[in-house]
């Protein structure tokens, strides 16, 4: 029981065990509409009250809402002073009052109606913008020149966190935690077969054949390893991703279909597809509660044929037109089939794939339009071309805007219950952090 003659403040402590900052930055600023300056000013106080006055209920609410964000506060006691609510101490407009987690709540104010098991649909939110990322994106650039390359396991640590934090779904954004020495590590790895294959090559075509063939024997094993290390290092709620792929089962997605794909002069190649991406999503898992992949080889089928189809009436149309019409104009038209192709491809593959990728009762959602896409990359590559490549950090920001203004999830009940249940599930398990083996490799 609460002393109704006491009320309560929140103390800020920072971001939460295993939050990156610029994660729970992003996730303070979208709760109390603050802009990025100011955020940082608050965070830059320790121990600062961010709300005084309230409840203990309305206290543990404000507590809930902020630990979803990846803030860590306290609630201390303070003396009733009067029966208004005060205005946050940060200077930020106050937020609604957080709403109970469905189900979580008893009292009369939670809304009963609203169900355990009633599915909702909640849309993915990206909050970056071109400029703020562009100051990222050129410092990532200039260090990785300055110190030959080095910097660039830190760089894409960096470029990841930005954009993890900046995606929220349900008012949760997403972090990422990986090690940039480890994907240095693997960076150097790869840097290392690339000299032995390139040397190899000038020595001997013989040498060079092997060696390229021992790197496609291996690309199973880096793939593993690539999409294992990134699946870790992930996490939404603080419940890290697994991936549970094996070496096998990539070596058959990725070496054998392909072969035979290749054999069968590429009437498999959809079937080969297909394989691949069931293989990297269908092995994926949320804590502990492993991913479904429920889309069926006949939809590749389909979109394969038609992108190709698509392709070759366009290239003939732009051929035949070619002759009546300057030279130039006819190397325009051959890049605009190219271009509506690739555009339909992309959109049509994901809300293939997103829309069969079931984790329990929950699934993913997707509806991502032809034709906005076709615009977003046509105008990404005219505007980085006419700033030779300084549009870039803006054309990201863009092309991952479109993606989550398309892409969203259907949860059934509580998806916070749900993810401290995997929480529980994961520390069981007492999975390590990480050993000398987990590294990121890429080629």
């Amino acid at each position: 029981m609460t002393n109704d003659n006491k009320t309560y403040k929140i103390i800020l402590l920072g971001a939460l065990p295993g939050v990156v900052d610029v994660q729970a930055q992003a996730g303070f600023a979208k709760l109390f509409k603050l802009p990025p300056e100011k955020v940082e000013q608050v965070f830059a106080k320790p121990r600062r009250v961010l709300k005084s006055g309230l409840t203990y209920e309305q206290a543990q609410k404000y507590m809930e809402r902020l630990s979803q964000v990846g803030v860590a506060c306290e609630v201390h006691e303070q003396e009733r002073a009067s029966e208004s609510v005060t205005a946050p101490e940060t200077g930020a407009a106050t937020p609604p009052p957080p709403p109970p987690a469905a189900g979580g709540d008893t009292s009369a104010a939670a809304q009963p109606e609203q169900g355990n098991n009633q599915a909702r649909d909640v849309a993915f939110e990206f909050t970056g913008n071109g400029f703020e990322y562009f100051k990222i994106w050129i410092v990532n650039i200039l260090l990785s020149i300055v110190t030959l390359g080095i910097y660039s396991a830190w760089a894409k640590v960096r470029n990841k966190q930005y954009f993890y934090g900046n995606t929220y779904l349900d008012d949760v954004s997403f972090s990422y935690t990986a090690d940039p020495v480890k994907i240095l590590i693997g960076r150097i790895i790869a840097f290392v077969f690339l000299l032995v294959y390139t040397f190899a090559g000038e020595f001997s075509i013989l040498a060079g054949i092997v060696v390229s063939l021992l790197l496609f024997i291996f690309l199973p094993w880096v793939m593993c390893k690539s999409l294992r290390f990134n699946a870790r290092y992930s996490s939404y709620r603080n419940v890290p991703f697994a991936f549970n792929g094996r070496l096998g089962e990539a070596a058959i997605a990725y070496i054998l279909w392909p072969i035979l794909a290749v054999i069968t002069l590429g009437i498999l190649a959809p079937m080969a597809y297909y394989q691949q991406k069931k293989f990297v999503y269908g092995e994926h898992a949320y804590g502990t509660s492993e991913f479904d992949f429920s889309a069926g080889v006949g939809a590749y089928y389909k979109i394969f044929v038609l992108t190709f189809v698509i392709y070759a009436v366009l290239l003939g149309a732009a051929f035949l037109l070619g002759k009546w019409l300057p030279g130039f104009t006819s190397v325009v038209l051959m890049l605009a089939a190219y271009l509506f192709a690739f555009a339909y491809f992309v959109t049509a593959m994901a809300n293939v794939n997103y829309n069969a990728i079931n984790l329990r009762e929950h699934r993913l959602k997707a509806d991502w339009p032809l034709w906005p896409y076709l615009w977003l990359i046509v105008t990404n590559t005219i505007l980085i071309l006419l700033t030779l490549g300084l549009f870039i950090p803006w054309a990201k920001v863009r092309t991952a805007q479109y993606k989550a203004d398309h892409t969203s999830a259907e949860f059934v009940g509580d998806m916070e219950a749900f993810a401290a249940e995997e929480r529980e599930n994961v520390n069981a398990l007492a999975e390590s952090v990480g050993d000398l083996f987990d590294i990121e490799v890429g080629f």
